[in-house]
């Protein structure tokens, strides 16, 4: 007798009663190595992360590898190897000044890695996810919903419409994650050592480590992002765990149920960590590090509305205040 495929239902009931595989990029990054924590101690799935110059002081509960994101041999045969149910897509060449620095090298990271990925995924049937960002915006289209037509004013931004487009083309099970702002604990990596950007990201842990340190902190005003939808890098990470296990196709807010200016966003994490908010002023930006990303265009108004994602993830949206409560928690706690 001959056995056709499983229906897309049986095929998500199979998922559910077995161990989950995922394959996650950037495993030591700030989305990649939460989502991993996530989906290890709430979901018992089975990882395998790429890594780059880091690695695990520790035994750890999951596989993990040195993979070159620019190698498509050698990305696409770790794919083939541990055949994963889903592909998220989290690595990054770190830094702005970088990326304009090494356009063909971040083009190469950034587009063709995803193509890679892309491929090696409609090979094996699993589910491709790039994580995505707000930047792919220009700033004036606040709150800019999943439906928003991108218009990015820099390479970054640039990169990721690129790689959105590429996966819904490419790929017919696919998501993209947008997150915006994301704040955690980079875990394996407790104490790296976070700063002021013109982007908001690690925003609150910046803001805390600078008051502890001096008594005052204050927040960039100039040539910077000034207003976001901040994300909890955990609750990032279970509404991406709920893209794979809901079967989710499109594209997704990945992030908090309200924008913040940079200045508010400061004096409300200094509150909630128990210091004075007047501690808290906002100011021009660092005259040094400002030259490094001298010409780069910042969206300055990124805000996003994910209504659409809360109801299509079934996944309430945290406010701003929650998510500060609870990174306090998981600074103070080491736990999720």
């Amino acid at each position: 007798m001959r056995i056709g495929l499983p229906t897309r239902q049986a095929q998500q009931i199979v998922c559910l009663n077995t161990l989950m595989r995922i394959y996650v990029t950037g495993g030591s990054g700030i989305v990649g190595s939460n989502l991993i924590k996530v989906a290890v101690e709430h979901h018992r799935a089975k990882i395998f992360a790429t890594i780059h110059r880091w690695h695990p002081e520790q035994l750890v509960p999951y596989d993990y590898g040195r993979v070159d994101m620019c190698d498509r041999s050698q990305l696409q045969q770790t794919v083939r190897a541990f055949r994963p149910d889903a592909i998220v897509h989290c690595a990054i060449l770190r830094g702005q000044a970088l990326m304009y620095r090494e356009r063909k090298l971040a083009w190469q990271c950034y587009v063709e890695a995803t193509r890679y990925l892309a491929e090696a995924a409609n090979e094996i049937g699993a589910k491709m996810i790039l994580v995505s960002t707000d930047w792919v915006f220009d700033g004036t289209q606040a709150p800019a919903e999943e439906t928003t037509p991108p218009n990015p004013i820099n390479y970054y931004g640039v990169l990721k419409v690129v790689g959105e487009t590429l996966i819904g083309s490419l790929n017919k099970n696919w998501a993209v994650a947008r997150v915006a702002s994301v704040n955690g604990i980079y875990w394996g990596q407790p104490d790296r050592p976070v700063q002021q950007t013109i982007g908001m990201g690690n925003f609150m842990k910046v803001t805390v480590e600078e008051l502890r340190k001096k008594r005052s902190f204050i927040a960039w005003e100039d040539r910077v992002s000034t207003t976001v939808t901040p994300g909890l890098a955990t609750d990032v990470a279970e509404m991406i765990m709920k893209i794979i296990k809901l079967d989710r196709v499109g594209i997704f807010h990945c992030c908090c149920g309200e924008g913040i200016s940079r200045l508010e966003l400061a004096r409300k994490t200094a509150e909630e960590f128990g210091f004075d908010p007047a501690w808290v002023r906002s100011g021009p930006c660092d005259p040094v590090y400002m030259e490094t990303v001298r010409g780069i265009p910042i969206p300055r108004d990124t805000r996003l509305s994910a209504t659409f994602t809360s109801s299509q993830l079934q996944h309430p949206l945290l406010d701003v205040k929650q998510a500060i409560r609870e990174l306090r928690k998981q600074i103070e706690t080491g736990t999720i």
